[in-house]
């Protein structure tokens, strides 16, 4: 664990003016959407808060989870970052030894640390519809 936040602190450093931010959402890819999130409704408790496309959000404790329609990616779970400027944020991760996975589009993207671990990044005020 160390290590990990050696390097996001290394990351937030380096980037000086860079701004890198928790999101406020625990991502989870689901294969079968329907049947999780009614589970998580009806077995944990989670609140039903919006439904947008093929994602869900629920919330429990506080805490905002968005259930992702992606069969391709079941199980994996995710934190999210946001950042003012998506291009530079790009740049700094690429610099420190990440690898861009995968790219939405010009305001989302996912990447993956030089410790294997997956994260989503997106630039805010991008989805100003996000519940």
């Amino acid at each position: 664990m160390e290590a990990f936040e050696g390097f996001l602190w290394g990351i937030l450093q380096e980037a000086g003016k860079m701004k890198f931010e928790f999101s406020p959402y625990i991502a989870i890819q689901v294969g079968e959407h329907a049947k999780a999130v009614d589970f998580y409704k009806r077995v944990l408790g989670m609140d039903f808060v919006d439904e947008r496309g093929t994602d869900a959000y629920l919330n429990k404790d506080g805490i905002n989870f968005v259930f992702e329609n992606n069969p391709e990616g079941i199980g994996s779970v995710f934190f999210e970052f946001k950042t003012d400027n998506l291009a530079e944020a790009k740049e700094t991760l690429l610099a420190e030894g990440c690898e861009i996975t995968q790219e939405y589009n010009e305001h989302s993207i996912m990447f993956s640390d030089p410790f294997g671990m997956n994260f989503h990044v997106w630039e805010e005020g991008a989805f100003p519809d996000n519940p």
